[in-house]
């Protein structure tokens, strides 16, 4: 995919909106060219049909037609380049200095120099408030410039703030060259939860340090210490590596504590190193690690008046309730999603509500009550805030809702809600992270084609072939249940819930 197919793919339907009235402005020929040229490449698949393209804008595929049509490429590329900077001039955000630069340089170039330091020094205040210290160089090397010119500027006070603006500037760079090595190392790293050759990332740490001895104050400062924590988590977690990211919260939390690292202005990142240790031994199955831990994370959403409850709750009750799942404890993980949805501060957050309502759906199907899990599936969808869920917890949803359709003989519906993803959710059906779950739909599909004519399929082979072909499901996962499991159990004649612990059960004694 090219540069311009990708940044199409992303916009907006406010950049959308934006492009189309700068673009109507015009009505000229090539301006209705350009917007049918930009629609083609919204729709997707340009690369496999783009004669079909130039013909319909040219006529033919006449040379001099496709000469015309790569010209017309790199017109609608540079007009979406401007629309996006024309739409964002007037962000709060990282971008708002830029402009005031931008509009700095014009006046200069004509000989405004009131003018073009009235917005340097609009640029400097925004970047100081976003700590953008590459920027604010440049901003005081535009202001030392300028006091050569017929102005009169504050050249003592700008020297003295661009050399404390340096010195800020000198960590920040020493921290990202830190965090640089760190994470192109660990990328190049083994970090699985099973095998002899998986590394520690604790002694990789330690060898990075030893071989940055320019750059110790990061890794003895604070800050630095809480930098490289959440640099090494993130890629952690995107490896999977949950045995051995538990292994460093773990470690790291104990050492930030021990040197007082943590206090009331940063107590949301000790929150938040709890909920990603809990999260990992939840996943790892090891269940009464992860009960101690929910322990320790409800005394610390206690401390400085609840001061972090309403924002983290959330992450609490979903450990709690599925940790009571895993264990067997159904009824109590049943009371727990009720006590959430009662909490003013969780279903305060619109998106919190509904993920509770999501456990509530998961576990009316666990006690196999498969009509009230329908029910309040249909309750989430007619939510004013349903697609503040995001894209990939809607499309495992609606999967699961075809598994309860097939479980409530609902099959008309499930036919429905089957064309309707497939529509909904083309993009992600294109990703092959999303494959497993498109297989098991296109199961569930034809189960309820055999249902429906008194058919029986070969499930067993279906299973077999579906668990070869994708690995495993985890536990606590947007999926909400796990999809061979749940095979398994109708392949055996047996209930869901019971095959999930079971599961649960014998690779929690593994671990």
């Amino acid at each position: 995919m090219d540069v311009l197919t990708q940044i199409i793919a992303t916009l907006t339907s406010d950049e959308v909106r934006r492009f189309k009235i700068l673009s109507n402005r015009f009505k000229a020929d090539e301006e209705k060219k350009l917007l049918l040229l930009f629609d083609a490449f919204r729709s997707g698949g340009i690369e496999t049909r783009e004669d079909d393209v130039v013909t319909e804008l040219y006529g033919n595929l006449s040379p001099n037609s496709k000469n015309n049509y790569y010209r017309l490429k790199n017109k609608l590329f540079n007009s979406v380049e401007k629309s996006l900077l024309f739409y964002h001039y007037n962000d709060k955000s990282a971008l708002e200095p830029h402009s005031y630069l931008q509009l700095s340089l014009i006046f200069e170039e004509r000989g405004l120099y009131r003018e073009t330091y009235h917005y340097l020094k609009k640029a400097e205040k925004v970047a100081i408030k976003n700590d953008q210290f590459n920027v604010l160089e440049v901003i005081y090397d535009e202001m030392v410039r300028l006091a050569s010119k017929d102005i009169e500027v504050e050249i003592e006070n700008i020297l003295q703030r661009r050399k404390e603006n340096f010195e800020k500037l000198q960590v920040t760079r020493m921290t990202s060259e830190v965090l640089g090595v760190i994470s192109q190392q660990l990328k190049k790293r083994n970090f699985s939860d099973a095998g002899k050759k998986s590394e520690s990332v604790i002694k990789l740490l330690e060898e990075t340090r030893e071989k940055l001895e320019s750059h110790q104050r990061i890794f003895h400062s604070s800050s630095g210490k809480i930098l490289i924590f959440r640099a090494v988590a993130a890629i952690l977690q995107q490896k999977s590596a949950y045995a051995e990211l538990e292994k460093y919260v773990k470690e790291t939390f104990t050492e930030f504590k021990n040197a007082q690292i943590f206090n009331k202005e940063n107590h949301s990142f000790r929150i938040l190193m709890q909920i990603w240790r809990i999260n990992s031994l939840g996943l790892l199955l090891r269940l009464e690690e992860a009960r101690e831990g929910l322990n320790e994370l409800k005394a610390d959403l206690e401390m400085y008046n609840r001061r972090h409850f309403n924002e983290y709750a959330i992450y609490y009750y979903s450990a709690k309730i599925n940790n009571d799942k895993s264990s067997g404890n159904l009824q109590e993980s049943m009371a727990l999603v009720q006590e959430a949805l009662s909490i003013k501060e969780v279903t305060q957050s619109n998106v919190h509500e509904l993920l509770m309502l999501i456990s509530l759906a998961d576990q009316y199907f666990c006690q196999e009550q498969p009509q009230s899990s329908l029910e309040t599936l249909e309750k989430i969808r007619n939510h004013p805030r349903y697609l503040k869920l995001g894209e990939e917890i809607r499309f495992y949803l609606s999967v699961f809702e075809i598994v309860l359709c097939y479980e409530t003989r609902s099959y008309a519906a499930a036919e429905q809600i089957y064309l309707k993803w497939k529509k909904d959710f083309k993009s992600l059906m294109k990703d092959g992270t999303y494959d497993k779950a498109a297989r098991f739909a296109e199961i569930m599909m034809r189960l309820i084609e055999a249902a429906k004519e008194g058919k029986r399929i070969f499930l067993k082979s279906a299973l077999k072939s579906f668990e070869q072909d994708f690995p495993p499901s985890k536990v606590s996962s947007n999926q909400v249940i796990m999809y061979e499991i749940y095979l398994q159990s109708l392949l055996e004649g047996n209930t869901y819930y019971p095959a999930f612990c079971e599961y649960v059960k014998q690779n929690a004694k593994s671990k």
